[in-house]
């Protein structure tokens, strides 16, 4: 929600992310419900903190022997390999077994255009310093098979690209101009000084193989379409994205291009800008572990320069991305802390002492004269996150996010750990982005999966619409949770911490009015006192379902707080417990009840109704003051009390819809 009084948090909040991003892994249990004496209905929030083990991709390099004797190309296709000095050019369609040292050469296929050629790597090292080391002109699909227990290398010792380098011998050191498909049981170790690691100009896919890809630019790039379905990668890039498409237009068939497609396998993505930048969308799903470090969270990160950007930043000079290079202050001691969550095993950012990160928008540019991965919602086009709208102001001039889309995301599966100086997880919805003419959709959908984010900005941020269905979301520490114009929390576990706004629906488009629905699932909000809020909609907030716990925002309520919107709070089902200053109280809903002058302390609390029965539990890991609760589960003409322990701190008869009284803020529809 923009307000007035809080511009000023924008140059002081980015800094409080809490020391929780060095603290263990933890999971939390859902919510329960089970059935008391007497047939009461409890509803308990239960958290408890578990350390959580991160799967890594197997490296490539823990294979790696070395490679000598001669360099060989072998087939049953006759007359199917030509050869000129230490260039390689085969001609045919057939499956080519290749081994043994090429120091200084290339490995070219130029075969007709109907023609399928598979590569057998079975031992070979082959390094140039001319052209693509391996380098597909023409074919119409190339395999490019890792021999199972093979160790393989392929090295591209080009000088670094510059945006006059031609593209004529290849962008990548490994470059396709068609569909190209990595196979095998294998290793791969791919080391692209040049530009790009491995590239196709049409579509790219993944199976079984174990890859490490270090690029100087983009990581992984099919310019089509990328399609990861098993095996093991590890996609470094120094400059770059580490997988990314570029092409969002519509096939000769009408399919969408531009989709990353992640159904199986163990993924580590290390990069100095975006770790999957997809032209349309990002689908991922299925059993597998994705593993994201971005720009200061990546240990191999180094100077990005932007130039020609069209983000509106000044991008004539050079920008930094270097390791180790940005410090984050810890809260304060009187800050509540979302219990701490899982860094996914890689390397913290320096904790040392100094400035927040310059976190920006934006896209680093693609070397390869591609279209690029859109603004990251930072183009002053008046969507939520663009630069005149509310946010962590402080921002780099090019892209950091976890994972970005220009259209659409969507997850139903995975382990993903992501830790990002930009958003964690983000779908643009942009005016005529896509090739098509069309506007990106801007949602993200989460279906499944389990996700742990750490992140300098949102955790997630759709420009319009952000569904979860199911799954567990950690969000550990971010500067606003979870965003979007619409938000619907429909099922699954969601946990917030969050240095501005916890969850955050906000005014986009200019025609969608801003709303936050539950409708099941448990939400657990934590956020940094001050002028924040743990739940703030530009609209609405309407509960039918669910278990929600909001600690913190400003404990004097009126304009921050626990719960705060420029509309109303409807709660027509499930249980909502509000800690911190009251904004809005519950209008046209079940019975609540306002906690007035209430202090709320670490702990486990219980409401039991006069028979003894516990009727909500939750517990509390910090200190809050006031607050009210909303159930469908409190009955009129019932009394209750509610206990810390075994203390009682309030007690009441519930006569009406909406009773007690709060000094702090709403009461019966809040300040309206």
């Amino acid at each position: 929600m923009i307000k007035l009084n809080k511009i000023k948090r924008n140059c002081v909040a980015a800094v409080i992310l809490t020391m929780c991003l060095m603290t263990a892994g933890c999971a939390r249990n859902s919510t329960s419900t089970t059935t008391a004496s007497g047939g009461e209905t409890t509803i308990t929030s239960d958290i408890t903190k578990e350390d959580t083990d991160v799967t890594h991709a197997d490296d490539a390099e823990n294979y790696r022997v070395s490679i000598t004797g001669d360099f060989t190309v072998t087939s049953d296709t006759s007359d199917g390999v030509t050869q000129s000095g230490s260039v390689y050019t085969i001609t045919k369609a057939g499956e080519y077994t290749v081994a043994g040292l090429l120091s200084e050469g290339q490995l070219i296929v130029d075969a007709g255009d109907e023609n399928e050629v598979t590569i057998v790597l079975n031992g070979t090292s082959i390094t140039c310093s001319s052209g693509s080391p391996i380098y597909v002109k023409n074919a119409s699909e190339v395999k490019i098979k890792s021999e199972e227990n093979s160790f393989n290398e392929v090295i591209d010792n080009r000088a670094e690209a510059t945006e006059d380098s031609s593209d004529d011998t290849g962008n990548a050191a490994i470059y396709a101009a068609c569909d190209l498909k990595l196979v095998g049981k294998g290793a791969l170790v791919v080391t692209a000084n040049y530009n790009n690691g491995i590239q196709s100009k049409d579509d790219l896919s993944i199976k079984n193989v174990i890859v490490k890809v270090t690029a100087v630019n983009n990581s992984v790039k099919g310019n089509d379409a990328v399609d990861i379905e098993s095996g093991n990668v590890i996609a470094i890039s120094a400059k770059g994205d580490g997988i990314k498409t570029s092409n969002s237009s519509l096939s000769n068939k009408g399919n969408q291009k531009g989709i990353v497609t992640i159904t199986g396998g163990n993924i580590d993505v290390y990069t100095a800008c975006d770790g999957i930048d997809a032209a349309y969308g990002v689908d991922i799903s299925g059993d597998g572990n994705l593993n994201i470090y971005t720009d200061t969270y990546s240990e191999y990160s180094e100077e990005v320069t932007t130039s020609g950007s069209s983000s509106g930043s000044n991008s004539s000079t050079n920008k930094t991305a270097s390791a180790n290079t940005v410090s984050y202050v810890a809260a304060p001691d009187n800050i509540s802390n979302a219990p701490g969550g899982n860094m996914g095993g890689g390397t913290p950012p320096d904790m040392n002492g100094g400035n927040a990160p310059d976190m920006s928008n934006g896209n680093a540019p693609d070397m390869n004269g591609s279209s690029g991965g859109g603004m990251g919602g930072n183009n002053g086009s008046g969507m939520p996150g663009g630069n005149n709208q509310s946010g962590n102001s402080s921002k780099k001039s090019y892209s950091t996010k976890g994972i970005k889309a220009d259209s659409e995301i969507n997850i139903s599966g995975f382990t993903i750990n992501i830790n990002s100086t930009d958003d964690g997880i983000h779908a643009n919805s942009d005016s005529g982005v896509l090739e098509t003419g069309e506007d990106g959709k801007g949602t993200i959908v989460i279906n499944g999966g389990t996700i742990t984010i750490s992140s300098g900005d949102d955790g997630m941020h759709a420009d319009k619409q952000l569904d979860v269905n199911d799954g567990y979301i950690n969000v550990v520490t971010s500067y606003e949770g979870l965003e979007a114009m619409t938000i619907n929390l429909n099922g699954g576990k969601v946990y917030v911490y969050a240095a501005d706004d916890g969850i955050n629906a906000c005014t986009g488009d200019g025609k969608t009015t801003p709303i936050i629905n539950v409708n099941g699932g448990y939400i657990d909000v934590t956020t940094a006192s001050g002028d924040t809020d743990g739940i703030d909609s530009n609209g609405n907030y309407v509960q039918t379902g669910g278990f929600v716990l909001v600690k913190g925002g400003s404990s004097s309520g009126n304009v921050s707080g626990s719960i705060d919107v420029d509309g109303t709070v409807t709660i027509t089902g499930g249980t909502c417990v509000a800690l911190g200053g009251v904004c809005e109280t519950p209008v046209n809903s079940v019975n609540a009840y306002v906690l007035s002058s209430v202090s709320f302390s670490y702990g486990s609390y219980s409401l039991k109704d006069a028979s003894g029965n516990e009727v909500i539990s939750f517990t509390v890991d910090g200190s809050f003051s006031n607050g009210w609760i909303c159930s469908d589960t409190l009955t009129t003409g019932t009394s209750y009390t509610l206990y810390r322990g075994s203390d009682s701190i309030a007690d009441w008869t519930q006569e009406s819809g909406t009773m007690g009284a709060s000094s702090t803020g709403g009461f019966g529809g809040g300040r309206r």
